[in-house]
């Protein structure tokens, strides 16, 4: 019986979305993004927070904010956590990792640009709902190896985005390592490992598809948030 309780109250983490607290992002961890956008290539991992109420799954509109008029599209891997992982090395990193999902990084960019310039935090640019849509949970023994992996974006059937994992600055190792240093992770948190480049804008009624080669695919349309 209090094995049967156990299992009925533990959290699925095929629904990582409904309930994992963090969504950490890293930034600037594919060369040539951070060259399309003029940044100077980090030396250790660059990374910012969304808040969960950030999530959006398939059938539901990412919303463009009301304040935003430059929305751009970042496709990343996303890696989610499945057990506590607090200063952990990068030998036993992967030990921690349940499984991954496809990922959209939404970026106010004009707002980003804006807090940038005032040397405020990228909230505004990150943060706001819908930013962070999410691909069905992929277990870690569908992946063998995350650093061979193929992503893609197509806005309204053009391809935009094209990538290779094995480009990543930054391996997954490294990243859990070097933020559970400074974050503990939880159970159902997840992480976004950065976008290869490409982003380009999208407006109201575009729509957005975007996979992991022979693995899966997803497809939102844009709307405009009415304040």
């Amino acid at each position: 019986p209090e094995l049967a309780a156990l299992m009925a109250s533990a959290k699925p983490l095929g629904r990582f979305w409904e309930w994992g607290r963090n969504i950490i992002c890293v930034g600037r961890n594919y060369a040539e993004h951070a060259q399309e956008l003029k940044n100077a290539l980090p030396s250790e991992p660059l990374f910012f927070l969304k808040p969960s109420s950030a999530y959006v799954r398939e059938g539901e509109p990412i919303l463009k904010p009301y304040y935003c008029s430059d929305l751009h599209h970042e496709v990343e891997l996303g890696v989610v956590i499945g057990k506590k992982t607090q200063a952990v090395p990068q030998e036993v990193a992967m030990d921690h990792v349940a499984g991954y999902a496809l990922c959209l990084d939404m970026t106010a960019r004009d707002t980003q640009a804006e807090c940038k310039q005032k040397g405020l935090p990228w909230t505004l640019a990150k943060g706001f709902n819908t930013s962070c849509p999410v691909s069905e949970f992929v277990p870690k023994e569908k992946i063998p190896d995350p650093h061979k992996l193929q992503i893609w974006l197509k806005v309204n059937g053009e391809l935009k985005q094209e990538g290779e994992t094995s480009s990543m600055i930054f391996s997954i190792p490294y990243i859990i390592s070097y933020i559970s240093e400074i974050i503990t992770l939880e159970e159902g948190d997840l992480i976004l490992t950065g976008s290869p480049k490409g982003v380009s804008a999208v407006q109201e009624h575009d729509e957005i598809q975007a996979g992991i080669k022979g693995i899966l695919s997803m497809q939102f349309k844009v709307a405009q948030q009415s304040r």
